[in-house]
């Protein structure tokens, strides 16, 4: 089915925005066409084989990027992004692999990663053009990052 969406974005980095854009989302858009969250998979599937598939059905992944995106670190302080077991990292990397469309929106001030702060496999990210989304325009992302 064409139109699906993949939304990808960290849990605790400005996770009021990925709920808003999902609602948002969700009035032009039927919920079967929507991916969201890990939370949609049902017991015992591997997780990751199964983000592989929805990013494989997916016409657009779209990146919520906060302010702590890209220092994100995990529980022994290592870098999230560095870590290929990453969720965030797989979706997008399986995004890019599949030439996806990936959509990066900047959440207030967070800015873009530039190419050099990234992994390898993410590098082509950091081309990919943004739209931003403010309190003033939660409704719909609507400029360049």
């Amino acid at each position: 089915m064409a139109g699906n969406i993949f939304i990808n974005y960290r849990r605790g980095d400005d996770p009021g925005f990925a709920q808003a854009l999902f609602g948002r989302l969700e009035q032009a858009f039927p919920s079967e066409r929507l991916f969201m969250d890990i939370d949609n998979i049902a017991p015992g599937l591997d997780f990751v084989q199964v983000l592989n598939d929805e990013v494989a059905r997916c016409d657009v992944l779209i990146a919520i990027i906060g302010q702590g995106w890209l220092a994100a670190t995990d529980e022994t302080g290592q870098r999230r992004l560095d870590n290929e077991d990453d969720l965030v990292r797989i979706e997008i990397e399986s995004a890019l692999a599949q030439k996806k469309r990936v959509i990066p929106v900047l959440v207030n001030d967070a800015t873009m990663a530039r190419a050099a702060e990234l992994p390898e496999a993410l590098r082509a990210f950091a081309r990919c053009n943004a739209v931003r989304l403010t309190h003033e325009r939660a409704s719909a992302p609507t400029c360049r990052g």
